[in-house]
C-alpha cells in the first residue's frame, strides 16, 4: 500500500471515513434511483392508455356532431335562400340523431337568422357576432381561414356553457362568395359526461387547455393550469381548425418509493449525521481561527476609518479619559477651539469649557447624563463664533465610566438664521394684516393684525380658503380680472370689500404678491392689507360735502351741472327730449322772518323729500340755493309734444304735493310753489341758457299769482293748454251725450245698399263738430277710447235691432271701427258678447273693422280673440288694407271676411298706373283667399267703373253717400236716393 495514502488516512482519518461512507451511500442511491424510474415509467404507461381512451371518446363525440352539422352546411351552400321551415326539419333530424347537440343556428353573414330549437334559445335569434366580444374573434378567424372553427367552452347568450362549432358556408358554384355559417352548440357538460371525465378525475389529476381550439396557446378550461408546467403526461386531440391538449398526473404524484429506497434513505440519514458531526468539529476550529484573524483585521480597519473619519468631519471631536484629560482630538476640534493639537493634549476638558463641564467631571462615578451647551468665542478675524458642545460619558458593560466624548459644532449660521427669523417675525407682526396661502389659496399663516381686522383667530383661518372673507359685493368678472393680472405680473393691488367674522362689511387696500419656485411656478401667495373703512367714510363725507346739499341731502348745483351736461349729450345722441323744472317756494321769506331759520330749514328738508317722491329713481332733484329746487327729467320721449306732456304731468304732481299742508312741529304750514319748465333735446342749447329759460318760466308762473306751472315756450304753453282743455272736455263729452254717429252707405255693383260704416263725431257745444283726427289720438293716449268705443259698439248694435223690423234695411250690415287699444283690452271679447246679448242684435249683421297695426302686434293673441268673436257670428274686415306691412303669412291665418281697399289707392284711379296695379293685386289676393273686397273713397263714376272691371263688387264713398246722421240716413234709404246704373251688369250680390 502506498505510504502516501497511509499517511493521508492517518493524517486525515475523519476525511477518509467520510469518503468511504459517501461511496456506499451513492451505490445504494443508484440502485434505488433505478427502481424508482421503473415504477414511474409503469405509471406513465398506464396514464397514457387512459388519455388515449379519453382522447378517442372526446374526438369521436365532436366528429360525430360535426359530420351531422355538415348536412345543414351543404344544404345552405346549395340553397342560399333556405326556408326557415326546411331548416327546422333538417335541424330536428340532426339534433334527434345527436343528443349532445344543444341547438343549431343558421347565420347569414354575421347575424343569426334561424335557430333550432327556438324555445330556450330566443335570445340567440337576431344576435350579431360583431357585438359578441367573446365569439367575434373566433368568427373572424373562421372567415379568414375558411375552415371549421370551434369556440369555447364559453357562456352562451341563451344561458349555460357549450362548445360552438362554426362551419363556414360559401356559394356552391362560387367558392369565393361567403354566405355565412352553420353554428352548432354542443352541450359541453354532456360531452364531458359521455367521455367519462368525472370518473377519470377521481383516479387522476386531469387538465385540458386550448379554448377556441388554440392548442397549447389556448386557455385552460378544465383542471389546474399548473399541470402543464409540471412533468405531467400530455396528449393532443386534433380538432377541425385546431386542437386541445390534455395533461395528467396521478392523484398522489409519481410514486417511485420501494423498500430498498427507504433503507437507503435511513442509511443516508445516519451517514449524513456522521459526516455532519465530523465536519462540524473541523469547521468550528477553522472558523474560530478565521474569526480571530478577521476580528483583528476589522479592528485595525475600524481604527483607521475612525481616525480618517474623525479627521475629515467638520465637527470637532475630543476624547478624554475618565479624569477628563484629553487623549485624542481631530483637526476640526483644533480649528473650532482655537488651540493647536499639542496644546490640547496638555489640557483637560474642564480647562476649555464652561463651569458646567467642570461640575459634570467633579460628580461621582455614578450614572452621568450627556451635557449640551452653547457658547461663543472671538475668532481670529475678530468675528463672534458660536459653538455647540455635546459632552457624552461612555460606560463599559458594567456601568463603569471609561471616557468622555466631546463633539463641537459650528452653529454660527444657525444663530444668524434664528436672528433673521426673529427679525422676520417682528416684521410679520406689523399693523398691516398679512396672510400667506399656498398655490390653491388655502391659508397657511396669518399675523395678529389679520385677527384684529377680520376677527378670525389664526386657528380659525388656517386651512380655510380665502373665500372665507368675500363680501359678495364683487362679481366673478372682478375676481377674474384680478387673478389674470396676478398671472401676468405676479402682483396686484387695489381696493375691495371684505367681510369680518361678525358679518360686518369693511373696505381694505390689498396687495397680493405671488411667490415663485425655482421652476417659475407659483408656490405661495402673500397678501397684505389695511382696513380703510374709516378713510372711505371720510372720503364719502368729503364727496357728500362737495356734491350734496348738507341740509336736504339732495345734489347741489355742482352735481346738477355735471348731470345736466351728461343728460344733454345723451338726449342729442338718442334723440329723446328731457325737461328742467325750476321750483321756487312761495312766501318762504315770510316764514323765515316770522318763525325763524330753524322752521325754514325744516320746511326745506320736507319739501326736498316730497319733490323726490314725485319723480323717477333716475331723475335728479337738486337744491341749488335758498328756497330754489331744480328737477332734471331725462329721456322723456322722442316727440317733443309728448315729452312736454309728461313734464307737465310731473310738474303738476309736484305742485299738488307742495300745496298740501306741512306740519312743522307746533304749526301747520300751507305751502305752495311756482314751477317753470323748459325742454331740451336735439337743439344745441347751453346749460346756462337752459337754466335761464327755466328761471324765466318760473318767474312767469309767479307773475300769474304763484302756485302755477309755466313753460318757457309760449306756443308750447298754448298747445298744452289746448290739449288739457280738450282732455277735460273729452271726459265730459261721453257723460253729456255729445258723441254722435254718422253712417256712410256701402253699395253693391248694382247700386243696391248692402250696409254702412258708422263714423264717430263729436258735437262740441262751443267748438262745434270736432274732427276725429283731433280727438281720437287723445282718446287713445288717455284711455278714454275704451268707454267711447263701447258706446259706439252698443249704439251700432241697437241700430241693427231697430232695422230688424224694416224690410228694406233689415239685411244691411253695419261696420264698426275698433282701435288697437280697445281690441287688445283683456275684456273685449266679453264686452262684444254682452252687448250682442243685451241689444238682441243679429251678430251676422255686425262687422268689425281692424287696421293692420292692430294685428301686427302679438299676432297669436289677436288671432285667438278674432276666432272667439267669429264664433259669435261677427265678421271682420281689414281696414286700410295695403297701407301697412301686409303679410300673407298672417293674412291667411286671420279669420277675415273682407278686405277694404284704402282710399289713397282709389283717389287717382284709373290714371295712376301704380295705384291701379296695387288695386288689381288686392282684388286678386282677396279672390284667392276667398275674401270679399270693398273699396272706400269712391267719388267718381270712372273710379267705380274701373273697380267693377277689376272685379271689385262693393263700394263706399261720396259718389253714393257722404257720412250723415241716422235720421238723414234712414230718410235717404227710404226715399231710394241711391245711385243705380242702367248699364250695370247683372251680378250676384254678396253680402259683405
Amino acid at each position: 500500500m502506498d505510504n502516501s495514502y497511509i499517511g493521508m488516512s492517518s493524517r486525515y482519518p475523519r476525511l477518509f471515513a467520510l469518503g468511504a461512507a459517501l461511496i456506499v451511500f451513492f451505490g445504494f442511491w443508484a440502485v434505488d434511483n433505478n427502481e424508482r424510474e421503473l415504477a414511474i415509467q409503469k405509471q406513465k404507461v398506464e396514464l397514457i392508455e387512459k388519455l388515449v381512451v379519453l382522447r378517442a371518446k372526446l374526438g369521436a363525440g365532436l366528429t360525430s356532431n360535426i359530420s351531422a352539422a355538415r348536412v345543414l352546411a351543404v344544404t345552405f351552400a346549395t340553397k342560399p335562400d333556405l326556408p326557415e321551415q326546411e331548416f327546422k326539419v333538417l335541424a330536428a333530424e340532426v339534433a334527434n340523431a345527436n343528443p349532445s347537440i344543444r341547438n343549431l343556428v343558421l347565420v347569414k353573414g354575421t347575424i343569426v337568422n334561424y335557430v333550432y330549437p327556438y324555445q330556450g334559445n330566443e335570445k340567440v335569434l337576431g344576435a350579431d357576432y360583431r357585438k359578441l366580444p367573446q365569439q367575434w374573434p373566433v368568427y373572424q378567424r373562421m372567415m379568414e381561414e375558411r375552415n371549421i372553427q370551434i369556440a369555447g367552452p364559453l357562456n352562451l347568450v341563451q344561458g349555460g356553457t357549450g362548445l360552438v362549432v362554426r362551419i363556414p358556408v360559401y356559394q356552391h358554384e362560387n367558392r369565393d362568395e361567403f354566405l355565412g355559417s352553420i353554428a352548432m352548440v354542443v352541450n359541453y357538460d354532456g360531452l364531458l359526461e359521455q367521455a367519462g371525465i368525472a370518473q377519470m378525475q377521481k383516479e387522476i389529476q386531469l387538465a385540458i387547455r386550448g379554448r377556441d381550439a388554440k392548442g397549447s396557446k389556448g386557455e385552460v378550461f378544465l383542471g389546474e393550469s399548473s399541470l402543464f408546467g409540471s412533468d405531467a403526461v400530455t396528449q393532443s386531440i386534433i380538432l377541425p381548425g385546431g386542437s386541445w391538449e390534455l395533461a395528467a398526473l396521478p392523484l398522489g404524484g409519481w410514486q417511485g418509493a420501494t423498500r430498498l429506497s427507504r433503507f437507503i434513505e435511513v442509511f443516508g440519514l445516519v451517514v449524513c449525521l456522521m459526516v455532519w458531526m465530523l465536519s462540524y468539529q473541523s469547521i468550528i476550529r477553522h472558523r474560530q481561527r478565521d474569526l480571530n484573524a478577521r476580528s483583528l483585521r476589522e479592528s485595525e480597519a475600524l481604527l483607521r476609518l475612525r481616525n480618517e473619519a474623525l479627521s475629515a468631519t467638520s465637527q470637532g471631536v475630543m476624547i478624554a479619559g475618565n479624569d477628563g484629560h484629553i487623549n485624542y482630538v481631530n483637526q476640526a476640534a483644533c480649528h473650532l477651539s482655537g488651540y493647536e493639537q499639542d496644546a490640547l493634549y496638555q489640557k483637560k476638558l474642564a480647562d476649555l469649557f464652561a463651569p458646567e463641564v467642570a461640575a459634570m467631571l467633579a460628580e461621582g462615578s455614578g450614572e452621568k447624563k450627556p451635557l449640551t451647551l452653547e457658547y461663543s468665542r472671538q475668532s481670529d478675524p475678530g468675528q463672534q463664533l458660536w459653538l455647540e458642545l455635546l459632552l457624552t460619558p461612555v460606560h463599559d458593560q458594567h456601568g463603569h465610566l471609561e471616557q468622555y466624548v466631546a463633539l463641537l459644532r459650528d452653529i454660527t449660521d444657525k444663530k444668524l438664521a434664528d436672528k433673521e427669523l426673529e427679525i422676520a417675525a417682528m416684521a410679520f407682526e406689523t399693523e398691516e394684516g398679512i396672510l400667506i396661502t399656498d398655490d390653491k389659496l388655502q391659508i397657511l399663516r396669518v399675523n395678529k393684525a389679520f385677527t384684529r381686522i377680520t376677527g378670525y383667530e389664526a386657528t380659525e383661518a388656517v386651512g380655510q380658503s380665502t373665500r372665507l372673507l368675500q363680501s359678495g359685493r364683487h362679481d366673478e368678472v372682478f375676481y377674474t380680472q384680478m387673478w389674470e393680472e396676478i398671472r401676468l405680473n405676479h402682483r396686484w393691488q387695489g381696493e375691495l370689500w371684505n367681510r369680518r367674522k361678525n358679518g360686518e362689511i369693511y373696505s381694505e387696500r390689498l396687495v397680493i404678491s405671488a411667490v415663485l419656485g425655482k421652476d417659475g411656478s407659483v408656490t405661495n401667495y402673500v397678501g397684505s392689507f389695511n382696513d380703510i373703512t374709516e378713510y372711505k367714510v371720510s372720503e364719502e363725507k368729503i364727496h357728500q360735502l362737495a356734491f350734496f346739499d348738507p341740509l336736504t341731502g339732495l345734489p347741489n348745483r355742482r352735481l346738477l351741472l355735471d348731470r345736466l351736461a351728461r343728460a344733454l349729450a345723451l338726449s342729442r345722441r338718442h334723440q329723446r327730449y328731457g325737461a328742467i323744472l325750476m321750483i321756487d317756494l312761495d312766501n318762504f321769506k315770510t316764514l323765515n322772518d316770522t318763525q325763524g331759520h330753524n322752521m325754514g330749514d325744516m320746511l326745506l328738508t320736507q319739501i326736498g323729500k316730497r319733490i323726490h317722491a314725485c319723480v323717477r329713481a333716475d331723475d335728479t332733484v337738486s337744491r341749488t340755493g335758498g328756497d330754489e329746487f331744480v328737477v332734471l327729467l331725462e329721456g322723456l320721449h322722442e316727440e317733443v309734444q309728448h315729452a312736454a306732456s309728461l313734464a307737465e304731468h310731473v310738474a303738476e304732481k309736484i305742485r299738488l304735493t307742495l300745496s298740501q299742508t306741512i306740519n312743522l312741529g307746533h304749526i301747520d304750514y300751507e305751502s305752495s310753489g311756482s314751477i317753470g319748465i323748459t325742454m331740451f333735446g336735439v337743439e344745441a342749447v347751453g346749460i346756462d341758457e337752459l337754466l335761464r329759460r327755466a328761471d324765466m318760466a318760473m318767474y312767469q308762473a309767479k307773475g300769474m299769482g304763484k302756485n302755477n306751472v309755466r313753460f318757457f315756450d309760449p306756443s308750447m304753453q298754448a298747445a298744452l293748454e289746448f290739449r288739457t282743455a280738450m282732455e277735460t272736455d273729452l271726459r265730459h263729452a261721453l257723460m253729456h251725450h255729445q258723441f254722435i254717429l254718422h253712417y256712410q252707405l256701402q253699395v253693391s255693383a248694382l247700386g243696391d245698399p248692402i250696409g254702412a260704416e258708422v263714423l264717430l263725431r263729436w258735437k262740441h257745444p262751443v267748438r262745434g263738430l270736432v274732427s276725429p283726427l283731433d280727438f281720437i289720438p287723445l282718446a287713445e293716449e288717455t284711455g278714454l277710447i275704451l268707454p267711447i268705443g263701447l258706446w259706439v259698439l252698443e249704439t251700432a248694435c241697437r241700430q241693427i235691432t231697430t232695422w230688424a223690423s224694416d224690410p228694406v234695411k233689415s239685411g244691411m250690415q253695419l261696420a264698426v271701427n275698433v282701435s288697437a287699444r280697445q281690441f287688445r283690452h283683456i275684456g273685449f271679447v266679453g264686452d262684444v258678447t254682452r252687448i250682442l246679448h243685451e241689444t238682441g242684435a243679429n251678430p251676422v249683421l255686425l262687422k268689425l273693422e281692424l287696421t293692420e297695426s292692430v294685428v301686427l302686434e302679438d299676432v297669436t293673441s289677436v288671432i285667438e280673440k278674432m276666432h272667439a268673436i267669429k264664433k259669435l257670428g261677427v265678421g271682420f274686415s281689414m281696414d286700410d288694407f295695403g297701407t301697412g306691412y301686409s303679410s300673407l303669412s298672417y293674412l291667411q291665418r286671420l279669420p277675415l271676411t273682407q278686405l277694404k281697399i284704402d282710399r289713397s289707392f282709389v283717389h287717382n284711379l284709373p290714371d295712376d298706373v301704380n295705384n291701379a296695379n296695387i288695386v288689381r293685386t288686392i282684388i286678386s289676393l282677396g279672390g284667392s283667399l276667398d275674401l270679399n273686397v270693398i273699396a272706400e273713397g269712391v267719388e267718381t263714376e270712372q273710379q267705380r267703373e274701373f273697380l267693377l272691371q277689376a272685379g271689385c263688387l262693393a263700394y263706399q264713398g261720396y259718389l253714393f253717400c257722404k257720412p250723415i246722421p241716422i235720421e238723414d240716413f234712414d230718410e235717404f234709404i227710404s226715399s231710394r236716393q241711391y245711385l243705380k246704373k242702367a248699364d250695370s251688369p247683372r251680378v250676384e250680390i254678396q253680402v259683405s
